[in-house]
């Protein structure tokens, strides 16, 4: 049967009851695999005979002309216009009939997109963002993309989310949201899960190798991460969605777009999403409340000005990750969990129960992009502030007579519920980070003959306050407080709140560059050079006695780029060029640690690291043709002074740690490859070659030949589309090679390949199903499953290790890591209005 109610050779079916599908959030993955794959057979033909029953009711979609966005590079997804209503875009015979921004034309699935920069970027659109679940965060969308590495303890990467470009980690790349930096100039601190829900973004770019010289970073070393929000409508008009899955998930969306504001030129949009699941990996809750909107007023010829922002509220499971080594994976596979109920006699003596190993978090995110033309002279501008409040809970044994300081005399504490006779209680010991940033970033250009020079000023301010205390564990294992309130914490017996940490930090920068785009042969060659020059200034404060108390730091960062790219004819375009990345040290390494129990130091701050710098050179060759559209890059870079983020274990607390790695040298090339819909497909592939190695001895260990950490050889993926504007599906398979976790090469993250699907039905108007729900826009429902054949894996290094045994006067630390989200299954129903 088709979903008009139609049988293919006309009839109608008698309507008696049928009994109801169950979905059992225990279903065997290899079922719903069966039941997947056959579905994708059986709708084929209905949606045939559905695609060419619509198309004979439906109006040709209007020509949308091609825009090009002027210095990013990239030319706009087509087709897709912000009226409120539906979206129509030819495919074939068919229309696609979208309330979320999906076309049906974009090459690859929504997966590739035609470039102009002088350096290798891929971009991903609704076309492939849509089609997955609407709790996945915007990392999970490039995970396809050539060199790309995402990794998730669970499938939205709420829990916790990890992010490598050609071997560099999230904190060497420069995240970027709307024009504001995600990454804070203190302590790179980002979630980007809860910057903005999944139905708003517009655009997903990536840029391996360095950012821009407008970027407001100072971690863009490895690349940039770029996404942008979706504009509001010109109409009223809004969409919504509802989804349930295994593991208790059930998710609600809402946006509305109020259309322009008489004729004033303003339009905006604000939406809310709630959504509530349980841990993936062992007992607890999760819940987490999100608000987006965005305000845009545009007049004249290209003028624009425009307020975007975003709250969410959170509170996230864990996994016992100062225990997830590789040791414990083979003794206790995913049974390695934290407990689901609260007990002193196990073999923690009650600190791994959930309720006190968990994050709780409030952030918001507002920033106001705008664009002023004046004909030859064009005046950017993005002021931006942000908040964020994490606390991460962790149980602790805390002794009754604690140190209030390094070399201080040990002085007593009450620790609520300690047993008679132990010289110790269970405690939660909280490390909270209350941060308030923000900056301006101003680019002014002009253009004269065949040039368009610019100059612009980019400053940030970074106010932190991190601290670390205790607070009391009742019978049932409930802390007394979840968000670290000083009212609530432990206190010694002279009354005063105790912290062993209390650390504040000031950061501000400070950053000029300037540059020209040259644009010669009427067009077909375009250069574009300049100079960045980025001051940081770092004021720390320790208020621990015996520490020192006034800490401070300041780097310069001189970095010049040069590239262009070549048209050499229609289809075949060259590029290249050599660029300059950095990244500073984090606030965070300045800090030192006191072991509560001991008064001793458990880590010792640092205010001499060195700032890490890249030197990229890249050469490639990108094809648009009429049915495909290609790109291939060779790429070398040199890294000196390469910090590595790693994290030692004070009992469940992780305390982050920098390891200078010296030098390192890269060379390897990337491709990537889409096609624009043939016969309803929409494949797409990638791969990655990476040979990275250490060129130095670090600590006195033989470290130099050998092959750089957190950097796979091999990475490759593949997704296949199928859309006829009925039904549609898709199909994502990734792969990397082993990973070593340790600079000796003693131990790595082994091969891991996953696989992601999609398979959904739009629900036209004149299907049975349609009429019944003509009041709505579009409705569709989609089932996406995560982690298909559900494996059993880690897949990702959590803390690096110089080497896992004792050699010489480096003592062996056994490396950590991330486990593999399970399987999962979401049901979605979407519609407009």
């Amino acid at each position: 049967m088709c979903l008009d109610g139609k049988s293919l050779t006309g009839s109608y079916p008698s309507r008696r009851s049928a009994p109801l599908l169950r979905f059992s959030a225990q279903t065997s993955s290899h079922r719903v695999f069966l039941a997947l794959t056959t579905a994708l057979v059986l709708i084929t033909p209905c949606g045939r005979v559905l695609a060419r029953t619509v198309s004979a009711h439906v109006a040709p979609a209007q020509h949308v002309r091609r825009a090009t966005t002027p210095h990013t590079g990239m030319v706009q997804p087509q087709g897709v216009r912000a009226t409120g209503g539906v979206e129509q875009i030819r495919v074939g015979a068919s229309v696609v009939h979208s309330a979320d921004g999906v076309t049906g034309r974009a090459p690859g699935g929504g997966l590739i997109q035609k470039q102009t920069a002088p350096k290798a970027r891929s971009t991903v659109t609704p076309d492939y963002i849509m089609k997955q679940s609407p709790a996945q965060n915007a990392y999970n969308a490039v995970k396809l993309l050539p060199g790309i590495v995402v990794a998730n303890t669970d499938p939205a990467g709420h829990e916790k989310s990890a992010l490598s470009m050609r071997g560099l980690t999230q904190d060497q790349i420069a995240n970027v949201w709307e024009g504001m930096p995600l990454s804070s100039i203190g302590g790179y601190n980002l979630d980007v899960a809860w910057v903005t829900d999944s139905e708003n973004i517009g655009s997903v770019s990536v840029q391996p190798g360095s950012s821009n010289l407008d970027t407001p970073a100072i971690n863009g070393s490895g690349g940039m991460f770029e996404f942008k929000t979706r504009d509001p409508s010109k109409k009223f008009g809004g969409l919504g969605d509802v989804g349930v899955g295994n593991r208790d998930y059930t998710r609600q969306f809402l946006r509305v777009d109020t259309g322009e504001w008489g004729k004033t030129g303003i339009r905006s949009y604000i939406s809310f999403s709630n959504q509530h699941d349980t841990f993936y990996h062992g007992p607890g809750q999760e819940d987490f409340k999100h608000i987006d909107f965005k305000i845009i007023k545009e007049w004249g010829d290209g003028n624009r000005v425009s307020l975007v922002g975003g709250f969410t509220r959170g509170i996230i499971g864990n996994e016992p990750y100062w225990d997830m080594t590789m040791a414990s994976w083979k003794q206790k596979g995913l049974k390695n969990e934290l407990a689901g109920s609260y007990n002193l006699n196990d073999a923690a003596g009650g600190t791994d129960y959930w309720k006190l190993n968990w994050l709780h978090s409030k952030t918001f995110n507002i920033a106001a992009p705008s664009h002023f033309n004046f004909g030859r002279l064009a005046l950017d501008v993005t002021p931006y502030v942000a908040a964020n409040q994490k606390v991460y809970g962790s149980g602790f044994n805390l002794n009754d007579q604690v140190y209030d300081g390094y070399g201080s005399t040990p002085q007593s504490i009450s620790i609520p519920g300690q047993i008679a006779g132990q010289t110790y209680g269970v405690t939660e010991q909280y490390s909270s980070l209350n941060e308030m940033r923000g900056g301006v970033n101003a680019k002014l250009s002009y253009k004269v003959g065949h040039h368009h020079i610019y100059l612009g000023y980019w400053f940030d301010y970074d106010n932190s306050t991190n601290l670390v205390g205790y607070t009391g564990v009742s019978s049932a294992g409930d802390p007394t407080t979840s968000w670290g309130r000083a009212r609530d914490s432990l206190r010694l017996a002279n009354g005063k709140v105790f912290y062993s940490q209390n650390y504040s930090d000031i950061s501000t920068v400070n950053g000029i560059y300037v540059g020209d785009t040259v644009t010669l042969l009427n067009g077909r060659l375009v250069l574009d050079g300049g100079m960045r020059v980025t001051m940081i200034h770092r004021d720390g404060t320790d208020n621990i006695p015996g520490l020192q108390r006034k800490v401070s730091a300041n780097e310069f960062m001189p970095l010049p780029t040069l590239g262009g790219h070549f048209q050499l004819n229609k289809y075949v375009q060259i590029f290249g060029g050599v660029s300059t990345g950095a990244k500073a040290p984090p606030d965070s390494a300045m800090i030192t640690t006191i072991n509560p129990n001991t008064g001793q130091i458990a880590n010792q701050g640092q205010t001499h690291i060195h700032d890490e710098y890249n030197i990229t050179e890249e050469v490639g060759m990108r094809y648009t043709g009429k049915y495909i559209i290609g790109s291939f890059t060779y790429f070398h870079y040199n890294l000196s002074h390469h910090q590595v983020s790693t994290s030692m274990f004070l009992g469940n607390e992780a305390i982050g740690q920098v390891i200078d790695a010296g030098n390192q040298t890269t060379n390897g090339f990337d491709a990537e490859i889409g096609t624009r819909p043939i016969h309803h497909f929409r494949p797409y592939a990638s791969m990655q070659y990476l040979h990275s190695t250490i060129d130095n001895n670090i600590q006195g260990l033989p470290t130099k030949g050998k092959m750089a950490v957190d950097t796979p050889t091999w990475a490759a993926s593949l997704g296949v589309d199928w859309d006829n504007g009925i039904f549609f599906w898709n199909y994502g398979l990734n792969y990397f090679s082993k990973q070593y976790s340790t600079f000796m090469n003693q131990e790595a993250l082994p091969s891991l390949y996953t696989m992601n699907a999609t398979v959904g039905a739009r629900l036209p108007r004149n299907s049975l199903v349609g009429r019944g729900l003509s009041f709505l826009k579009s409705p569709e429902i989609m089932l996406w499953v995560n982690n298909m054949i559900d494996t059993h894996a880690y897949s990702a290094i959590n803390s690096i290790s110089l080497t896992n045994t004792t050699i010489g006067k480096v003592q062996g630390t056994a490396p950590t890591y991330n486990t593999l989200g399970r399987f999962s299954a979401v049901v979605t129903f979407r519609a407009g209005f």
